[in-house]
C-alpha cells in the first residue's frame, strides 16, 4: 500500500531557510555529505548552498518549485541555493545529499565551473537525470567514500573528497555524451540497467494504467515479467502503485498549472477512470477529498509562501 502524501508540507505557508551552520561538521570545508536512510518528510525549505540529491533506493514524491515529481533509483537532481523543495512523500526512500558551496567550490576548483554548469544545464532540460547500471554501482561506492571522509575530519583530505565529487559529476554526464550504451553481459545487470533508464524517462509520467506501463517497458526492450520483478525491489513499488503515483502527480500539477479547471476534467486528463475513482484514491492517499486538495492549492496559488527565518534542525 502506498504512503500517504503529506500535502500541507508541501504546499506550505512559509518556506524555511536551511544554513550551513546545521548542516556542515566543519564550516571550513566547502562540501558535506548527508545520508537519508531513510530520508524523512521535509517541509518546504532552501538552503544557502546547493545540493545535488542522488536516489539510491525506494520512492518518493517531491516538491521542487512548483511541481510535484517522482523520485525513483538512479535520479538524481541538482538545486541551486534558492531553489524551494519539500519531500510531502516518502516510503523507505534512500538517497544521498551532496551540499556543497558554489563559489568557494568554483574559486578553489576552477576547473569544476563547466563541469558544474553542464551539470545544472542538464538538470534544466531534463526532469530527471539519470545513471545506467554501471554508473549506479559505482556512485553508490563513491557515496560511502564522500561519507567517510567528511565524518571523520580528522583523516579528511579536501581534495581526495573533491576528485570524488568530480568524478560522481563525470559519472553523471557521460551518460549524455557517449553514443553508446556500457556493454552488460549479465542477464540481470542488463534488466536493471533498462529499467533505471526508464526511471528517467519523461514518458514514465504518462503510465498512468497498465496499458501505458506495458508500452514504455516495450519501448525500452524489457520484459514485462523482469519488470514486475526488479521494480519492487529497486522502488518498492508495484506496476499498479507506480501508475497511481502518476496520476496523483498529474492531478496536482494539473491543479497548480490550471487552477480554473473543474475537477471532473482534472480528473480524466489525470488518468481516473471516474471522479467516484480519484475521489476514493485521494482519500486513500492524501487523506482529503479531491474539493479539499483544489481548494488548498488554490490558496497556495493565492497566497504565495513566505520566508522564514527558523531554521531546521537535522534528524
Amino acid at each position: 500500500m502506498l504512503s500517504p502524501l503529506q500535502l500541507d508540507i508541501a504546499l506550505a505557508k512559509q518556506i524555511t531557510k536551511v544554513t550551513r551552520s546545521r548542516y556542515f561538521h566543519n564550516l571550513w570545508l566547502p562540501i558535506q555529505i548527508s545520508r537519508r536512510d531513510p530520508q524523512p518528510h521535509f517541509p518546504l525549505h532552501n538552503h544557502d548552498f546547493d545540493e545535488v540529491a542522488y536516489i539510491i533506493k525506494g520512492h518518493g514524491i517531491t516538491f521542487m518549485g512548483d511541481r510535484f515529481q517522482l523520485l525513483l533509483p538512479g535520479n538524481v537532481t541538482y538545486l541551486r541555493a534558492e531553489d524551494t523543495h519539500a519531500y510531502p512523500m516518502v516510503d523507505s526512500l534512500r538517497l544521498l545529499n551532496i551540499f556543497f558551496l558554489h563559489d568557494r567550490l568554483i574559486e578553489n576548483f576552477p576547473k569544476l565551473r563547466s563541469l558544474v554548469e553542464d551539470f545544472h544545464a542538464l538538470q534544466s532540460s531534463n526532469s530527471q537525470l539519470f545513471t545506467d547500471y554501471t554508473a549506479y554501482a559505482r556512485l553508490k561506492s563513491l557515496a560511502d567514500l564522500l561519507d567517510v571522509e567528511t565524518f571523520c575530519s580528522d583523516d579528511y583530505s579536501e581534495y581526495t573528497a573533491m576528485a570524488h565529487l568530480v568524478e560522481f559529476f563525470v559519472l553523471i554526464l557521460r551518460q549524455y555524451r557517449r553514443q553508446e550504451d556500457f556493454t552488460l553481459t549479465d542477464p540481470d545487470q542488463l534488466a536493471r540497467n533498462k529499467i533505471l533508464k526508464l526511471f528517467a524517462d519523461p514518458a514514465l509520467a504518462e503510465g498512468k494504467c497498465r496499458k501505458d506501463l506495458e508500452d514504455l517497458v516495450l519501448c525500452h526492450a524489457l520484459s514485462w515479467r523482469s519488470f514486475e520483478r526488479i521494480l519492487p525491489e529497486m522502488s518498492g513499488l508495484t506496476p499498479h502503485e507506480l501508475a497511481i503515483c502518476n496520476r496523483f502527480i498529474s492531478f496536482l500539477n494539473l491543479l497548480l498549472d490550471q487552477p480554473e479547471q473543474t475537477l471532473e476534467d482534472v480528473c480524466i486528463t489525470a488518468g481516473f477512470s471516474d471522479y467516484r475513482s480519484m475521489s476514493r484514491n485521494c482519500r486513500q492517499f492524501l487523506k482529503l477529498s479531491p474539493k479539499q486538495v483544489q481548494n488548498m492549492v488554490a490558496h497556495f496559488i493565492a497566497n504565495p509562501p513566505t520566508t522564514s527565518d527558523l531554521e531546521i534542525t537535522p534528524s
